[in-house]
């Protein structure tokens, strides 16, 4: 047995190989991303990033997707470095997109009446239906109905999301696709 053999061991071991090529075959933008797992704690999910370049692109970008950006007029509250919070007065603080004069990142919301992830970079938009840990076929079944709002957009869509093999896409499994 060799690391090829423990990697798809790994890959495949929430879903069939089977089911990722059906799902990289229904979905146009989003790509299937298997979790690090271990000490990340993170999980699957399905995602898409879009490149964007200043205020004006995110902006327009979530108003064609019907999500409302909070725009704050002067810098809120932020967490200190060194200073403890209860749990409510740190989840108090809002969370600003980098690079930003203080909009706040989408977080949860609803785009074609999906819920989606919205997460922002300083030049990347990060979107993910995913509902939890493993993703579903109901994750996969609301990211088309995503896709279909997303055609509205005009920025530059990057792919892969995730530049490595746990990234189900044509650049790292071309024979899903």
């Amino acid at each position: 047995m060799n690391n090829n053999y423990h990697w798809h061991q790994y890959l495949f071991e929430s879903h069939s190989e089977v089911t990722l090529r059906q799902w990289a075959k229904r979905l146009q933008k989003f790509r299937f991303v298997r979790a690090y797992g271990g000490h990340a704690n993170d999980g699957d999910s399905l995602v898409v990033v879009y490149g964007y370049n200043g205020l004006w692109d995110l902006q327009r970008f979530f108003d064609l997707l019907g999500v409302q950006l909070v725009v704050h007029r002067q810098k809120p509250a932020q967490r200190e470095p060194g200073i403890s919070y209860t749990w409510e007065a740190y989840d108090s603080f809002p969370s600003l997109i980098p690079g930003t004069c203080w909009v706040e990142q989408p977080g949860h919301c609803l785009i074609g009446g999906q819920g989606v992830f919205a997460w922002c970079e300083v030049d990347k938009i990060n979107l993910s239906p995913s509902s939890g840990y493993r993703v579903n076929e109901s994750d996969v079944t609301d990211a088309e109905v995503v896709e279909q709002v997303l055609q509205l957009v005009h920025l530059p869509l990057i792919d892969p999301p995730v530049n490595d093999e746990h990234c189900i896409c044509p650049t790292f499994y071309p024979e899903y696709f």
